[in-house]
C-alpha cells in the first residue's frame, strides 16, 4: 500500500512539474503573439515606426503620407484590405505607385504569418488559464509546479540569451535566418534602390520593433519566475511547519 501511495505521489509531482512547465511556455507564447498581433495592427506605431527610422528624402514618401501608408499596412495586415498598394501625386500632381508585384506578395506571406499569429493567442490564451486550473487542483505538489515553470524560464531564457547574441553579433544574419524559416519563397530579398517597402522598413525598423517585443517576453518571463519563486517559498514554509508539527 505504502508503495503504491509513493508511486502516486512520484506521479502527481510528475504531473504538476509539466503543468508549471507547459503554463510558462503556454504564457510566453501567449504574450510574443499578442504583442506581434497588436504591433501588426497598430496603424500610429507603423508609421512613427517608419518616419522615425526613414526620413522622407530617402523613402521618397512624402512627410504627410506616413500616416496613410501607416493605416494602409496595418489594415492590409489584420484583413481589412485585400490589396496592398498605396499611391500619392507628386508636386507635379503625378500619380506615384509605391509598391512593386514582389513587394506585395511578400507582404501577402507577412498577412498570413500575422494571421496564424492571431490565431495563436486565441489557442495559448485559454490554455494559460486551463493550466492554472490544473495548478491548483494540483497545489498539494506545488513545490514541483514551481520547479517545472523554474524548468521553463531556464531554458527559454538560454534560448533567448543565444538568439540575442546572435543578432548583437550578426543581426543579417538573424534576419536572413527568420525569413528562410517563416517564408517559402525569396520576395523578402528586396533592392533599396528600387523597392520604397525595405526603405520604409530598414534593419532598424525590425530592431526596434523586435525590442518592443523583447520587452513583453522579458515581462512575461519576469513574472513568471516571481510567481515560480513565491509559490515554492510558501512550499518550503508549509513543509518546514509541517515538520515542526511533526516533531512536537
Amino acid at each position: 500500500m505504502k508503495e503504491d501511495e509513493s508511486s502516486m505521489d512520484r506521479t502527481k509531482k510528475a504531473a504538476a512539474a509539466a503543468v508549471g512547465f507547459c503554463l510558462f511556455l503556454a504564457l510566453i507564447l501567449f504574450v510574443v503573439s499578442a504583442t506581434v498581433y497588436n504591433i501588426a495592427g497598430d496603424s500610429a506605431l507603423m508609421a512613427a515606426e517608419m518616419r522615425r527610422h526613414t526620413s522622407p528624402k530617402v523613402s521618397g514618401l512624402p512627410e504627410k503620407q506616413y500616416p496613410e501608408m501607416g493605416e494602409m499596412i496595418t489594415e492590409y495586415l489584420m484583413g481589412r484590405r485585400d490589396v496592398f498598394q498605396h499611391y500619392f501625386n507628386d508636386a507635379d500632381g503625378n500619380m506615384t505607385v509605391c509598391f512593386q508585384p514582389h513587394e506585395a506578395e511578400h507582404m501577402a506571406d507577412c498577412r498570413e504569418l500575422i494571421r496564424r499569429t492571431g490565431i495563436l493567442r486565441w489557442i495559448t490564451g485559454p490554455a494559460v488559464l486551463i493550466l492554472i486550473l490544473a495548478g491548483i487542483m494540483l497545489r498539494a505538489h506545488r513545490k514541483s509546479f514551481a520547479a517545472g515553470i523554474l524548468t521553463g524560464f531556464g531554458l527559454t531564457a538560454a534560448a533567448a540569451f543565444a538568439i540575442l547574441v546572435w543578432g548583437l553579433i550578426s543581426f543579417d544574419s538573424l534576419f536572413t535566418a527568420f525569413h528562410r524559416l517563416f517564408f517559402t519563397n525569396d520576395g523578402w530579398l528586396m533592392d533599396s534602390r528600387t523597392d520604397m517597402l525595405v526603405r520604409l522598413m530598414p534593419t532598424s525598423f525590425f530592431v526596434s520593433m523586435g525590442f518592443k517585443i523583447l520587452l513583453a517576453f522579458a515581462a512575461a518571463a519576469l513574472v513568471s519566475f516571481t510567481a515560480a519563486m513565491m509559490i515554492r517559498i510558501a512550499g518550503n514554509k508549509e513543509d518546514e511547519e509541517a515538520q515542526e508539527a511533526a516533531e512536537a
